[in-house]
């Protein structure tokens, strides 16, 4: 009975233990879910505005032409506005537009002739105002748009030429009765709609806060991010806590101190939101979610192989090659002349890798030294005294490379690693001094030498099929 009562005890431990791990892991799913989410907001918003290289254009002038109800719905977010200017001088377009069209059904309309010449004299008199504008008085100054005008300006230059090469009398020669009359207004519209209109309503305006920056209302949104983030930062700080994770009750925001992208937003700095990115990183990461070696570490492996194995193969088959040949043909006993003269060898080998080869190895000593450093420190980096900590490394990065060079380089340290060297040899060749030892020795590497000889004549062979 008593066995029984602790197997349904421990059943039912079992099944509270299983029911908290999925609790916990639909949690996390949410939370990355919510973070991705902010991430993809941050990212949209950071590149609304953002001149796109080489096109001269933002993303929302290519939003203007495929989604213009999201432009719509979006710019109150970023406090843009319409441009009175462009506002006016569309409302004249319609103005001219329309009188042309009914003079264009009943000539003799005299209202509608009045109008037309009314709206020519104004859309000329804006024109010439809105090229006459400069610096911060210009129209398209707050929009940083100042290159759009002059886009504006060349294509009315290049589709009506005049001897002074003006903007200005390009668009008086556009507007003239002679050039635009009800018989024809459609056909010139059609030009002027599709590349002087189009590029003058990219423009818009934006109001100038109270702290001097351009109105931008994304704070409003991404609150309710940084107030989830915060409740979820809150909670896993008490439960650590209480589960008594860490020695000190505030090592959990030290360990955790790269979680200040999530809490900490800037109102009008979206490159500091954009590094929200590490936190979502670290936490799918923390979860299992991604491979433990990285992002990449496949294609990294994959490569790394095929170089190791390419060199090895060359290297190991000159020298193992020509060993069992030897080893075959003598039945070589290492004992007598024969063991010293393998020590001399080996040892000569050794005193001539302690001068040449470790000097060159140096650096990525050195290297690996900084790296295993840098590893062990990463917590304190992390952390909010990463900057002091930073400059302390610098200065024992600095320490052990000198160190390693003069170790390396010098004579005193070629000569103490040569002694380790040569010694290391000595132990080895007094190991294989027995008999029994060099026979099973050398029948084992004959065996691994046939084996390797195979593989390396089936891979040749191989290799020359296919080419």
């Amino acid at each position: 009975m008593e066995k029984r009562a602790l197997e349904q005890l421990w059943d039912q431990n079992q099944s509270t233990r299983n029911e908290k791990k999925l609790v916990v892991t639909l949690y996390e799913i949410l939370f990355a879910l919510v973070a991705f989410a902010n991430i993809c907001l941050v990212v949209f918003d950071a590149s609304y505005l953002w001149k796109i290289p080489y096109a001269r254009m933002t993303f929302r002038d290519v939003y203007l032409d495929y989604a213009p109800g999201l432009v719509k719905k979006y710019d109150p977010v970023k406090g843009i506005e319409s441009h009175r200017f462009v506002d006016s001088y569309n409302e004249e377009i319609s103005n001219l537009k329309s009188a042309l069209g009914e003079l264009a059904e009943n000539p003799a309309d005299l209202q509608a002739r009045q109008t037309s010449v009314q709206s020519r004299e104004a859309l000329i008199e804006m024109t010439v105002d809105m090229i006459n504008r400069r610096g911060v008085d210009s129209h398209f100054y707050l929009a940083e748009k100042d290159g759009v005008l002059e886009r504006i300006k060349h294509k009315m230059r290049e589709e009506y030429p005049n001897e002074e090469d003006s903007a200005k009398d390009a668009f008086r020669e556009f507007f003239s009765q002679e050039n635009l009359n009800p018989d024809n207004y459609n056909e010139k519209f059609k030009f002027f709609d599709s590349e002087v209109m189009y590029l003058m309503n990219q423009n818009y305006f934006r109001w100038i806060g109270e702290d001097g920056e351009k109105k931008d209302f994304f704070h409003l949104i991404d609150r309710w991010f940084v107030l989830f983030f915060l409740l979820d930062f809150l909670a896993r700080w008490i439960i650590a806590i209480v589960q008594r994770r860490y020695r000190k009750w505030y090592l959990f925001p030290v360990r955790q101190s790269y979680e200040i992208f999530n809490l900490f937003p800037p109102h009008h700095a979206a490159w500091f939101r954009l590094l929200r990115v590490i936190p979502f990183y670290m936490r799918i990461r923390q979860n299992g979610w991604l491979p433990d070696d990285g992002l990449a570490p496949d294609i990294i492996k994959s490569n790394a192989g095929i170089i190791a194995e390419e060199i090895s193969g060359l290297v190991v088959l000159n020298i193992l090659d020509q060993t069992k040949a030897s080893l075959k043909r003598t039945g070589i006993r290492m004992e007598g002349e024969t063991r010293d003269a393998v020590e001399n060898l080996l040892s000569n080998q050794m005193a001539s890798v302690a001068k040449k080869v470790m000097p060159e190895l140096q650096p990525k000593i050195s290297e690996m030294v900084s790296y295993s450093i840098n590893r062990a420190m990463e917590p304190y980096l992390l952390s909010p005294i990463g900057p002091i900590v930073r400059l302390i490394l610098m200065s024992v990065h600095a320490t052990v490379n000198d160190g390693l060079e003069a170790a390396l380089s010098g004579p005193e340290g070629t000569e103490r690693l040569s002694h380790i060297l040569q010694d290391s040899v000595s132990n080895i060749m007094e190991d294989m001094g027995d008999p029994a030892s060099q026979e099973a020795l050398i029948a084992d590497v004959i065996r691994v030498l046939d084996r390797v000889q195979e593989d390396v004549r089936e891979s040749v062979a191989n290799r020359n099929a296919r080419t």
